[in-house]
């Protein structure tokens, strides 16, 4: 994080173990497998009507990668990590 300092400075920080975000990730997959008529619709608009399946694999890919990574070693292998800053 030193490359952020130039105007701001680090206060304080926090390592949260990633079982939190592994859950938040498989929430998101039940969800875009809930509303995946929806979530179609967002895709076509944001990348085209024929990149829409490619993307929706993508990011289900995507949470169901992370979900599997920091879930890894009961979120203790992979962290999250928060940070307090202030302005210089």
């Amino acid at each position: 994080m030193l490359f952020v300092q130039e105007n701001v400075s680090i206060v304080d920080h926090w390592l949260v173990n990633g079982t939190h975000y592994a859950k938040t990730s498989e929430e998101w997959v039940k969800r875009m497998d809930k509303e995946i008529v929806a979530i179609k619709e967002i895709m076509e608009v944001t990348y085209g009507k024929e990149e829409a399946v490619k993307w929706m694999v993508y990011w289900r890919t995507f949470f169901i990668a992370v979900a599997e990574l920091f879930g890894y070693n009961n979120g203790e292998e992979w962290m999250v990590a928060h940070f307090l800053f202030k302005k210089k």
